[in-house]
């Protein structure tokens, strides 16, 4: 017999689920105080509380969309249930939800005692290393938890665990019945409708965990300057997410020193990408033929001058040509282009920023198709070529400032391990600095930089900074005051994409190059600024206004390179027409900053006129002196291209298309045999 349902009944059962989650909502925030009571030094986060209580609150965000997702289901089955009209369908449910509920959250908080241990070991949430425990000594492993651990305890206190959640599971949705009909006041149709709509938005939203651009993701645990603090708000089961999805990426990369011909010969590539004889690579450490030492300068010996390095998003080199008074995308920054060294004929090592970030932090090239190193099983690394180790060495107190938050892209856990003494994100800015979805504007970024140089530590200084401002969705803070930026007519016509969204990104490329001009400016006219070294460079061009072909790739990919050198330290010997890329910088840097310092890389000083000067980017583009080329790995394939300033065009294969070929190659196989050997 067919039954029309009564609306109650989901009306009290949406109440009875709501109890039951938030009775495991609560269980979370248990397990995040006992996490902070067990890991946490109390008597130093007391003067922190605040932060320690935000941390709660963000946790609490990161629990509820955990929850939310698990719920997805459930809410879905149950409007599905009553649509049916049928009490036994109702009876199904049911029955279904409380083993589900049983299975999922026994999973969730098994999955959180596994990170509780795994953070009592690496200090850090649940990570890609996990997979670790299947792919090293997994007997000798177990052994050694059989020999640390109470077997017996652990499994008792997992029952009791699987009982509780149990119990919790179906105590909350017994005694529930689906009447026929109303007993009582009656629902019409508009209510029940925005009821539902209610139920579904309110799932979707808490499963989003935000009501920003993007959802909520594990950058955002990163609150304040505090590591433990951030480590605090997130949880474990975000984490293995983020784990299992990089692995899966990791999974698809493969053998560069295999796929660029190098296999059994790892030697010839180093000696490829040097130019020497495979004789003078050393057999059993290969590595060490990128050990060089910088030039010699007594002055550099007396006085070591303070450096920022800084890499600025969407700060592509091909906007610039259409510089003009009445399109002003330089502002401030142009006097400083136009009276220091500026390399044009550069490229980004990546069409990413964390792909080009890689390239400066490792000195090495970016290898197509492969995941982030700071996202990867290589990521706990240390390595010989990591950009901070020589600032470091050489006494300098070595911070990475980020506009953004330090989480991003694992680079909290990352940087120390590249030398870096601190890692400053938004979180450990004053909290008054005005955002975006993204993080401080630029010019907040460099004011924390200013306060940073202005610190007496009796320690020289190295600073790197990566902006965020010139990134969509393209806001600008209410007291920027735009410079004018009139589109031509002709310009407009090469415009591919949205006319208003390329002029929105106008705007913001203009704001974050005034704003690092007005920095340099600030810089030179301090009582330092004889004394401070400053490089910056793009992260990537844009992609979403002009359309490229073979002709244009090195505007495609290209991103300057300025270079501010105090006339106290010396002569440059200077060719602006020289080629380059990103994993050039350090090398560069090391030698206009430090004296007969040793360092390890792969690139080569852009001031060295005896160097072979390269640009090579992920994407299989290559460019020296006349010639390019398009590498094609998947086919196997190569598009020679004769170079004439920064204009390409087609050219049959020279001795100089053959040589930046081995070398572009050889470049990737070292790259890779570096990584997988630290």
């Amino acid at each position: 017999m067919k039954h029309n349902i009564a609306f109650s009944a989901v009306y009290k059962t949406v109440l009875r689920l709501l109890l039951l989650n938030g009775i495991f909502l609560f269980l979370m925030s248990l397990s995040r105080l006992g996490f902070l009571l067990y890991f946490g030094d109390l008597a130093s986060l007391g003067a922190q509380y605040l932060y320690v209580l935000k941390a709660f609150v963000m946790g609490f965000r990161f629990d509820l969309s955990v929850v939310a997702y698990i719920n997805t289901i459930v809410t879905l089955s149950l409007l599905a249930a009553w649509s049916l009209k049928r009490d036994v369908y109702f009876n199904y449910w049911l029955s279904f939800a409380k083993i589900y509920y049983f299975l999922m959250f026994s999973a969730v908080f098994l999955v959180i005692t596994v990170d509780f241990g795994f953070y009592s070991y690496f200090q850090n949430h649940i990570n890609i290393l996990f997979f670790g425990i299947f792919e090293d000594d997994t007997k000798a492993l177990f052994s050694t938890i059989l020999e640390n651990y109470n077997i017996a305890l652990v499994l008792a206190g997992y029952a009791l665990m699987f009982f509780v959640v149990y119990v919790i599971s179906d105590r909350s949705l017994s005694g529930l019945k689906w009447p026929h009909r109303e007993n009582g006041k009656l629902y019409p149709l508009p209510y029940k409708i925005v009821f539902v709509a209610l139920v579904l938005v309110a799932n979707t939203l808490a499963a989003r965990g935000s009501l920003a651009m993007f959802p909520l993701n594990a950058m955002d645990a990163s609150i304040s300057p505090n590591v433990f603090i951030n480590k605090l708000a997130i949880n474990g089961i975000h984490t293995l997410f983020n784990a299992v999805e990089f692995r899966i990426r990791e999974n698809k990369g493969y053998d560069f020193v295999k796929a660029m011909g190098y296999e059994g010969g790892e030697n010839r590539a180093f000696a490829d990408l040097l130019g020497v004889k495979d004789a003078k690579i050393p057999v059993n450490d290969p590595v060490l033929s990128l050990s060089r030492k910088t030039r010699l300068n007594r002055i550099l010996n007396k006085e070591a001058p303070d450096v920022v390095i800084i890499m600025m998003e969407g700060f592509g080199s091909d906007l610039i040509k259409y510089n003009s008074p009445e399109f002003n995308v330089l502002g401030e920054l142009k006097k400083h282009f136009d009276s220091d060294y500026v390399f044009y004929n550069f490229l980004s090592a990546d069409v990413g920023t964390i792909g080009s970030l890689e390239a400066l932090l490792l000195n090495i090239p970016k290898r197509p198709r492969s995941k982030p190193v700071t996202q990867s099983k290589y990521a706990f690394n240390k390595y010989r070529s990591a950009m901070a180790l020589p600032f470091k060495n050489a006494g300098y107190e070595t911070v990475f400032v980020y506009g953004g938050s330090a989480g991003w892209r694992g680079l909290d856990s990352f940087l120390p391990l590249a030398g870096f003494d601190a890692v400053d994100g938004q979180g450990s800015m004053e909290q008054s600095y005005l955002k975006n979805q993204w993080g401080v504007y630029d010019e907040f970024m460099f004011e924390h930089i200013n306060k940073k140089l202005a610190e007496k530590t009796g320690r020289p200084k190295m600073i790197f900074a990566l902006s965020t401002s010139n990134h969509p969705p393209y806001s600008l803070p209410p007291s920027y005051k735009q410079l004018p930026l009139k589109v031509t007519d002709g310009m407009a016509k090469t415009i591919a994409g949205d006319k208003e969204l390329a002029k929105m990104r106008f705007a913001t490329y203009q704001y974050s190059s005034q704003k690092l001009g007005e920095f340099i400016t600030r810089v030179k006219r301090s009582k330092s600024g004889d004394n401070t070294i400053i490089a910056v460079t793009g992260d990537h061009n844009f992609w979403d206004v002009f359309e490229y072909d073979s002709s244009g790739y090195i505007g495609q990919y290209g991103v300057p390179l300025y270079i501010y050198y105090p006339k106290k330290f010396g002569r440059l010997k200077y060719n602006p027409d020289a080629c380059g890329s990103h994993m050039d910088i350090m090398p560069t840097v090391y030698n206009l900053a430090l004296s007969g310092a040793e360092y390890t890389a792969l690139g080569s000083d852009m001031f060295d006129g005896a160097a072979y000067h390269f640009g090579a980017n992920s994407e299989g583009f290559a460019v020296e002196g006349g010639a390019a080329l398009k590498y094609f790995p998947d086919k196997g394939t190569v598009e020679f291209l004769r170079r004439e300033k920064r204009a390409l065009s087609p050219s049959p294969e020279t001795g100089r298309h053959t040589e930046l070929l081995k070398r572009y190659k050889a470049s990737l196989a070292v790259a890779d045999y570096m990584l997988k050997h630290p």
